[in-house]
């Protein structure tokens, strides 16, 4: 997905300056994730909205993931008078006002012109991170030039060790410093969605199935503008490991191993996080081969379904990493009361997906910016409700296990 060669500066600037004031508008009227996902869904095509929303198979996986902290018991502490809560922390050395990452997600350019590149900015205006795919649908030189703000890169590689050596080298020269292995899509998961919709991974949109899909573009009028002004083309053909990044979505196989994660180690200068972990034996496996952090992770219920719910299985995975590896993790993270309870079960920070998506769709930059807004609102309400002054305070004491809300693990 690039700009086409013929696309003109002036439609993009008119749109833009139009849009603006009602992407303000709309970002303000988002109050919880659940408003940006009801916003996501009125503003982009069926087929866009339903390849962020959707997960695997029956989505039993991804369901998992949110029931696991739907049924978490606070246990709060009484007679603390006022509490300011402290949220900073660090993640493999940068101090970040949040502990709320943006994970790594494709598809990202498709949903607002302001792209990756407005996402990296949003978050860096909440004192936080974003990780950017190799599948965003942008180049990381060009998300890198037009964000101007440090970010991670998340690497997936279908053409083996040489397309992985590239992109390493070109995320280096564009300023990475750290990089994210996803080691969970040895193949891709049966999206059932996305098939439904026509558009089986790798998801494309071109001549083939333009047509089938004409009328959901056509019942979103300003979508389907900004599309159009922005140049960007639907179709992922032609799109080579030189360019990658650059299609509307490379949403191919990674089937990465230990040795090439290994491999990956010994070649990159910086940090280097393994995402896609779910026991605390790959948590050691990670932590073997060089890895400085892991992400519990098991693709937002995208890939296996059946699988463990992330927040089930971190205490389990921080217990194995111990103090070898940082830990963080995603999955079903849709308030801010999810992130004390991840925190408190020993994650260093949290990443969130569909919420920052929902917000990226819904109001573009300014949306996303929303949705860390009101997800930093819920924290420090759930701690000061709780009495608990610190996020390094937290630990399995504020949770209770009395049959109702049972710790996980």
């Amino acid at each position: 997905m690039t700009p086409s060669d013929t696309a003109g500066t002036a439609g993009p600037a008119f749109l833009q300056r139009v849009t603006r004031p009602m992407d303000a508008r709309a970002a303000a009227r988002l109050h919880s994730v659940r408003d940006a996902r009801r916003a996501a869904r009125r503003r982009v095509p069926a087929v866009v909205f339903d390849y962020v929303d959707g997960g695997a198979d029956d989505e039993v996986t991804m369901r998992r993931n949110a029931a696991a902290f739907a049924d978490v018991t606070f246990r709060p502490r009484m007679g603390i008078g006022p509490v300011d809560p402290h949220l900073a922390t660090t993640v493999l050395g940068t101090r970040v006002a949040l502990p709320i990452l943006l994970a790594p997600c494709g598809l990202v350019r498709l949903l607002h012109p302001d792209g990756p590149a407005g996402v990296a900015r949003a978050a860096a205006a909440r004192g936080t991170l974003s990780v950017l795919s190799t599948v965003a649908g942008s180049p990381v030189e060009e998300v890198t030039a037009a964000a101007r703000v440090p970010m991670w890169f998340q690497l997936y590689a279908a053409g083996g060790l040489a397309e992985a050596d590239g992109l390493c080298d070109r995320a280096i020269d564009a300023g990475i410093e750290v990089l994210v292995v996803t080691v969970d899509t040895p193949a891709l998961g049966n999206r059932t969605r996305d098939v439904r919709n026509g558009v089986a991974p790798p998801l494309r949109l071109d001549a083939r199935n333009a047509a089938p899909l004409g009328m959901q573009v056509l019942q979103r009028p300003l979508w389907a503008a900004q599309l159009a002004a922005t140049g960007i083309r639907l179709s992922t053909r032609g799109a080579g490991p030189a360019g990658h990044g650059s299609g509307m979505l490379q949403a191919v196989a990674s089937p990465f191993t230990w040795d090439d994660v290994a491999h990956l180690r010994g070649r990159w200068p910086g940090p280097l996080v393994v995402k896609g972990i779910l026991s605390g034996r790959d948590a050691r496996r990670a932590v073997e081969v060089g890895a400085d952090a892991v992400v519990v992770s098991n693709h937002g219920g995208r890939q296996l379904d059946g699988g463990p719910a992330t927040f089930a299985v971190l205490p389990e995975v921080v217990d194995a990493a111990g103090r070898d590896a940082e830990v963080l993790v995603d999955g079903g993270i849709r308030r801010g009361s999810h992130v004390v309870a991840a925190l408190a079960l020993g994650a260093r920070a949290v990443m969130v997906g569909r919420p920052y998506l929902y917000g990226l769709a819904a109001a573009g930059e300014a949306g996303v910016l929303r949705v860390l807004e009101v997800l930093e609102t819920e924290m420090r309400r759930t701690m000061m409700l709780l009495g608990c002054r610190s996020i390094d305070h937290l630990d399995p004491s504020w949770f209770t296990s009395d049959g109702e809300g049972v710790l996980p693990g």
